[in-house]
Protein backbone atom coordinates (compact mmCIF):
# COMPACT_ATOMS: atom_id res chain seq x y z
CA UNK A 1 0.00 0.00 0.00
CA UNK A 2 1.22 3.26 -1.32
CA UNK A 3 1.02 5.65 1.63
CA UNK A 4 0.05 9.33 1.46
CA UNK A 5 3.19 11.83 1.71
CA UNK A 6 2.29 15.23 2.97
CA UNK A 7 5.61 18.21 3.00
CA UNK A 8 5.33 20.87 5.83
CA UNK A 9 6.30 24.02 4.20
CA UNK A 10 4.38 26.41 6.38
CA UNK A 11 2.63 25.92 9.64
CA UNK A 12 -0.74 25.42 7.88
CA UNK A 13 0.65 22.13 6.33
CA UNK A 14 0.90 20.74 9.54
CA UNK A 15 -1.94 17.56 9.84
CA UNK A 16 -4.45 19.06 12.16
CA UNK A 17 -3.65 16.23 14.78
CA UNK A 18 -0.12 17.11 15.24
CA UNK A 19 -0.91 20.96 15.71
CA UNK A 20 -0.34 21.99 19.27
CA UNK A 21 1.57 18.98 19.97
CA UNK A 22 5.60 17.79 20.56
CA UNK A 23 4.81 16.18 16.84
CA UNK A 24 3.61 19.54 15.25
CA UNK A 25 6.96 21.14 17.16
CA UNK A 26 9.38 18.95 15.94
CA UNK A 27 7.67 19.43 12.31
CA UNK A 28 8.19 23.33 12.80
CA UNK A 29 12.28 22.70 14.10
CA UNK A 30 12.65 20.65 11.38
CA UNK A 31 11.65 21.99 8.70
CA UNK A 32 10.39 25.65 9.26
CA UNK A 33 13.71 26.56 11.36
CA UNK A 34 11.75 27.22 14.48
CA UNK A 35 14.33 27.75 17.51
CA UNK A 36 13.94 27.95 21.15
CA UNK A 37 13.73 26.05 24.11
CA UNK A 38 11.05 23.38 25.11
CA UNK A 39 10.17 25.34 28.02
CA UNK A 40 10.17 21.71 30.25
CA UNK A 41 12.45 20.01 32.26
CA UNK A 42 11.49 16.99 30.46
CA UNK A 43 11.23 15.44 27.05
CA UNK A 44 8.12 15.87 25.35
CA UNK A 45 8.71 13.55 22.46
CA UNK A 46 9.70 9.95 21.95
CA UNK A 47 11.35 9.90 18.26
CA UNK A 48 12.31 6.35 16.96
CA UNK A 49 14.38 5.79 14.01
CA UNK A 50 16.50 3.54 11.62
CA UNK A 51 19.61 2.41 12.88
CA UNK A 52 21.49 3.85 10.12
CA UNK A 53 19.40 7.26 9.74
CA UNK A 54 22.28 9.40 12.06
CA UNK A 55 21.42 12.45 10.65
CA UNK A 56 21.15 15.28 13.56
CA UNK A 57 17.61 16.44 13.60
CA UNK A 58 17.90 20.19 14.33
CA UNK A 59 15.41 20.27 17.89
CA UNK A 60 16.69 21.77 21.48
CA UNK A 61 18.53 19.74 23.80
CA UNK A 62 15.87 17.98 26.14
CA UNK A 63 13.36 18.05 23.95
CA UNK A 64 13.53 14.33 22.46
CA UNK A 65 14.95 11.06 23.67
CA UNK A 66 15.82 8.91 20.43
CA UNK A 67 15.53 5.47 20.37
CA UNK A 68 16.81 3.18 16.97
CA UNK A 69 15.35 -0.27 15.53
CA UNK A 70 15.37 -1.37 12.39
CA UNK A 71 13.32 1.02 10.13
CA UNK A 72 12.37 2.91 13.37
CA UNK A 73 10.32 -0.11 14.42
CA UNK A 74 10.78 -1.18 17.94
CA UNK A 75 8.63 -4.49 17.85
CA UNK A 76 11.66 -5.98 19.79
CA UNK A 77 12.18 -3.41 22.10
CA UNK A 78 9.11 -3.05 24.03
CA UNK A 79 10.39 -2.21 27.72
CA UNK A 80 12.30 0.96 26.10
CA UNK A 81 8.83 2.50 24.61
CA UNK A 82 7.56 2.10 27.72
CA UNK A 83 10.16 3.38 30.05
CA UNK A 84 10.05 6.56 27.97
CA UNK A 85 6.81 7.02 28.78
CA UNK A 86 6.75 6.17 32.27
CA UNK A 87 10.23 7.72 33.53
CA UNK A 88 10.69 10.16 31.20
CA UNK A 89 7.58 11.02 30.66
CA UNK A 90 7.46 11.56 27.05
CA UNK A 91 3.56 11.95 25.91
CA UNK A 92 3.85 11.98 22.24
CA UNK A 93 6.07 9.65 19.64
CA UNK A 94 7.45 9.99 16.36
CA UNK A 95 8.02 7.34 14.44
CA UNK A 96 10.63 8.20 11.46
CA UNK A 97 11.65 6.21 8.56
CA UNK A 98 13.66 7.60 5.97
CA UNK A 99 14.02 7.49 1.50
CA UNK A 100 17.37 5.19 0.85
CA UNK A 101 17.21 2.59 3.80
CA UNK A 102 19.38 0.29 3.63
CA UNK A 103 17.42 -2.63 5.31
CA UNK A 104 14.69 -1.90 2.13
CA UNK A 105 15.20 -5.03 -0.38
CA UNK A 106 17.78 -6.60 2.59
CA UNK A 107 17.06 -10.60 1.30
CA UNK A 108 18.09 -9.61 -2.08
CA UNK A 109 21.52 -8.86 -0.72
CA UNK A 110 22.14 -12.04 1.17
CA UNK A 111 24.90 -13.09 -0.73
CA UNK A 112 27.21 -10.03 -0.30
CA UNK A 113 25.68 -9.82 3.71
CA UNK A 114 26.92 -13.71 4.10
CA UNK A 115 30.07 -12.48 2.24
CA UNK A 116 31.11 -9.38 4.46
CA UNK A 117 30.75 -11.18 7.50
CA UNK A 118 32.83 -14.17 6.32
CA UNK A 119 36.00 -11.82 5.16
CA UNK A 120 35.37 -9.01 7.43
CA UNK A 121 34.22 -10.25 11.04
CA UNK A 122 35.73 -13.98 10.50
CA UNK A 123 32.48 -16.09 10.31
CA UNK A 124 32.22 -19.24 9.05
CA UNK A 125 29.98 -19.18 6.04
CA UNK A 126 27.49 -21.83 7.02
CA UNK A 127 26.95 -19.77 10.57
CA UNK A 128 26.80 -15.88 8.79
CA UNK A 129 23.89 -17.90 6.34
CA UNK A 130 21.95 -19.01 9.67
CA UNK A 131 22.44 -15.59 11.28
CA UNK A 132 21.06 -13.85 8.21
CA UNK A 133 18.16 -15.95 7.36
CA UNK A 134 16.89 -15.69 10.72
CA UNK A 135 17.44 -12.00 11.29
CA UNK A 136 16.87 -10.23 8.12
CA UNK A 137 13.10 -11.61 8.05
CA UNK A 138 12.73 -9.49 11.70
CA UNK A 139 15.01 -6.78 10.32
CA UNK A 140 13.88 -5.90 6.81
CA UNK A 141 11.72 -2.77 5.65
CA UNK A 142 9.72 -3.56 2.54
CA UNK A 143 8.95 0.38 2.30
CA UNK A 144 9.91 2.75 4.76
CA UNK A 145 7.12 5.10 4.74
CA UNK A 146 5.12 1.80 4.78
CA UNK A 147 7.32 0.30 8.04
CA UNK A 148 6.57 3.77 9.49
CA UNK A 149 2.71 3.69 9.27
CA UNK A 150 2.40 0.54 10.40
CA UNK A 151 4.74 1.00 13.88
CA UNK A 152 2.98 4.27 14.37
CA UNK A 153 -0.34 2.18 13.74
CA UNK A 154 0.88 -0.05 16.29
CA UNK A 155 1.95 1.99 18.99
CA UNK A 156 -1.22 3.91 19.23
CA UNK A 157 -3.34 0.46 19.94
CA UNK A 158 -0.64 -0.06 22.66
CA UNK A 159 -0.61 3.36 23.70
CA UNK A 160 -3.66 5.02 23.13
CA UNK A 161 -3.45 8.09 24.88
CA UNK A 162 -0.12 9.24 23.38
CA UNK A 163 -0.11 11.15 20.39
CA UNK A 164 1.80 8.96 17.72
CA UNK A 165 2.92 9.93 14.42
CA UNK A 166 4.59 8.45 11.22
CA UNK A 167 6.92 10.27 9.41
CA UNK A 168 9.51 10.09 6.56
CA UNK A 169 13.51 11.92 6.66
CA UNK A 170 13.99 12.78 3.47
CA UNK A 171 17.29 12.82 2.00
CA UNK A 172 17.57 16.90 2.30
CA UNK A 173 16.67 16.96 6.01
CA UNK A 174 12.97 17.62 5.91
CA UNK A 175 10.35 15.67 7.27
CA UNK A 176 7.31 14.41 5.31
CA UNK A 177 4.09 13.89 7.32
CA UNK A 178 2.64 9.95 6.51
CA UNK A 179 -1.00 10.50 6.51
CA UNK A 180 -2.56 8.46 9.45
Amino acid sequence: MAESLIPVRTDADILPAWRGTPVGDLLRHVNLGAQGGTGSARPALLITRCWEDQAPLPVPAGFALTLAGPGGVLKRSPFDVSWAVAEAGVRAIAVIGHAGCGLAGLRGRRDAFVAALVEGAGWEASAAGQHFDHWADLCEVADPAGAAAAEARRLRARYPALCVAALLHEADGRLLQIAP
